[in-house]
């Protein structure tokens, strides 16, 4: 009698360095604020090489930056349950928090986003997405301290220098929302936050307060 094969299941090959041109390519996008087209060119990334943390976790970014924040939770927290160090998932699920109203949890992840060391992205982020958490409390001291931090870790972080300005904006610092908005443009007036900036401005000048984009 012939023993019974063992029913091994197959094993699928990823094709990580196919995945890795559509992860950079994702990674533009969401740079350039395509978000939608980012999700796109993510998803097969992630159909490519599905174990691979960094597609699945600037997908889940994609997702939270349309603000479909159950599919970035559910995309974020599947990256995080299998590698608890992945600092830019950790930043990103905090934002998805922030939005879905979990205040605890949102600064929790936050501040061990912003204190990791691992990932200088994840970091940067970090301090970010804490601006806009506390600019979301009103708590402005707080909010003008990561957003220049944000500033001093990158420069050329122009979306920083938006919601630092609106921030100085916020408690009547017209002078200095100004300023931080002309360098803001200065840093690349083609880039999509150097036009806002440079927008910013002009609604300052016309007694409009410049919108939130985050």
């Amino acid at each position: 009698m012939t023993p019974a094969r063992s029913a091994l299941p197959r094993t699928l090959r990823e094709d990580h360095l196919g995945a890795s041109t559509f992860i950079e390519k994702g990674w533009n996008l969401i740079a350039q604020g395509d978000f939608k087209a980012a999700q796109s060119a993510l998803e097969t990334a992630v159909l490519l090489a599905p174990s691979d943390h960094r597609g699945r976790s600037l997908l889940g970014w994609a997702h939270m930056r349309q603000s479909n924040y159950d599919d970035a939770l559910a995309t974020l927290d599947s990256v995080l349950a299998e590698d608890s160090m992945n600092g830019l998932a950790r930043a990103s699920l905090g934002y998805v928090c922030l939005r879905k109203g979990l205040l605890r949890e949102a600064h929790d992840h936050l501040t061990r986003a912003s204190l990791q060391v691992r990932d200088p992205k994840a970091a940067l982020y970090g301090w970010f997405y804490l601006g806009i958490f506390h600019g979301c409390q009103r708590d402005i001291v707080e909010a003008e301290r990561c957003f220049k931090k944000t500033i001093s870790l990158a420069p050329n972080f122009i979306e920083a220098y938006y919601e630092l300005g609106r921030v100085q904006f916020a408690v009547g610092e017209i002078e200095s929302a100004h300023k931080t908005w002309r360098l803001g443009q200065a840093s690349n007036r083609f880039n999509v936050w150097g036009r806002r900036c440079a927008e910013a401005v002009r609604q300052s000048l016309a007694g409009q307060e410049p919108r939130s984009f985050s």
